[in-house]
């Protein structure tokens, strides 16, 4: 039974996560530009399992790229395209399971909305879809955490 609700679960993950950061400030998206901040807009440090985090100089820009060793496999974030307002990257996840990512800005009056998208495919036959609902709900739960961790790094600078 176990094995074959294995092979009959979906082996796409989907992300798909917004908010709305009350700020004048146009630093907020700039610091997802830079994957020299995401270990601890991510807070990767408190993650269990953690051996080593690299990230490429330069860190912004297409080519940039962040390697996460960890003791349940290796993730590697490449940045595809990038603006102002939009940043595109490629997931692999242990050399084989692919995935991509956007994330834009957009500025109104006193408020910055970041949207925050992942997706991608698990492509192992027997537990793919176990993993693909694994990596769904920890990615979620990164991306919830970054968005609140910015908010509050928002909140902390306007009190200064």
């Amino acid at each position: 039974m176990f094995i074959t609700l294995g092979l009959l679960l979906p082996h796409q993950y989907q992300v798909h996560r917004s908010q709305t950061i009350t700020t004048t400030q146009p630093y907020v998206f700039n610091l997802l530009l830079d994957l020299k901040n995401w270990p601890n807009i991510m807070a990767w440090h408190r993650l269990a399992g953690v051996k080593n985090i690299n990230v490429s100089t330069p860190s912004r820009g297409v080519g940039a790229h962040i390697e996460l060793a960890h003791t349940l496999g290796h993730l590697e974030i490449t940045i595809v395209k990038q603006s102002d307002n939009n940043l595109e990257f490629s997931l692999l996840i242990n050399d084989e399971h692919v995935g991509a990512g956007q994330l834009t800005s957009v500025l109104s009056a006193n408020e910055t909305k970041i949207d925050w998208h992942l997706n991608g495919m698990i492509h192992s036959n027997l537990f793919g879809g176990y993993i693909a609902l694994y990596c769904e709900f920890y990615l979620e739960q990164m991306i919830i955490s970054a968005l609140n961790n910015i908010n509050t790094q928002v909140k902390l600078q306007a009190t200064q």
